[in-house]
């Protein structure tokens, strides 16, 4: 029985020491080196889920608006108010201009932007007022419209500020 199983065995003892001798089996030298100082490398990649610090940077300029008209000064046309605020409103964004041409001066107090406004001519109930958490980065909107007053706030926030609940509440 060994005599038959001889020339099987010498055959995968033959087909084991050519396979384990060929070119996959090479060993390959791994060098270490000595400096180990990881490269530099950028992870703040810009893109839709990346929160841009630079926003409440610059609502530092709207600081100097303070008692100032918002129309001599071009308040709800400076950005980053404008945009933010034409996609806070969506399609009320034209009623809310409407309810914002008369206003009185801008306040400015603990880093908190408000002003409100009214239609001319009208004392009545069609009303609008802005508010701008600067260091929170989170602009509040709101107009009245048949004496219920809409209201918006971006990132759904509630934390409305002392200025703009006085204005709601009134």
């Amino acid at each position: 029985m060994i005599v038959k199983l001889l020339p099987v065995t010498l055959f995968l003892f033959g087909i084991c020491t050519t396979a384990c001798n060929g070119p996959a089996q090479e060993i390959r030298a791994v060098m270490l080196a000595d400096d180990t100082t990881v490269p530099l490398t950028d992870t703040m990649i810009a893109n839709k889920d990346t929160i841009q610090t630079d926003r409440v940077d610059s609502w530092k300029k709207f600081e100097q608006y303070k008692g100032q008209f918002a129309e001599e000064v071009g308040l709800l046309e400076q950005e980053p108010m404008k945009s933010r605020l034409s996609h806070l409103l969506g399609k009320n964004h034209k009623t809310f201009l409407e309810r914002f041409k008369v206003c009185p001066p801008i306040e400015v107090e603990d880093s908190i932007l408000f002003n409100q406004g009214r239609m001319p001519d009208n004392a009545g109930p069609y009303e609008a007022a802005v508010a701008v958490d600067m260091d929170r980065d989170i602009i509040y909107a709101a107009y009245s419209f048949h004496k219920k007053v809409m209201i918006f706030a971006e990132k759904n926030d509630t934390a409305y500020p002392k200025k703009f609940r006085e204005w709601l509440n009134r």
